[in-house]
């Protein structure tokens, strides 16, 4: 009898649904966020987190979510931190 060859591992990160999954709780922590809760839903249904708003600049943010600039830089300040904690 031959010993069969065990697949490769696949990374959970590889799986499309885990990897939705893990966005859609990272997600979550745009609730945590010390802003007005219109802007958290906002953040929420643009698809936004903590990584991709301390990834991103002011003018960037400000022009996807259509609000004001210096806006934009509240939120990225509030995401800062959170991050710190």
């Amino acid at each position: 009898m031959k010993a069969k060859a065990m697949p490769d591992l696949v990374e959970i990160t590889d799986d499309p649904v885990a990897l939705a999954m893990k966005h859609i709780f990272s997600q979550f922590e745009i609730y945590d966020l010390d802003i007005a809760d219109g802007l958290k839903e906002l953040l929420f249904e643009k698809k936004y987190d903590l990584y991709s708003l301390l990834q991103s600049d002011a003018a960037s943010v400000a022009g996807k979510l259509g609000i004001e600039e210096y806006v934009a830089k509240m939120i990225i300040n509030s995401a800062k931190r959170k991050a710190i904690k």
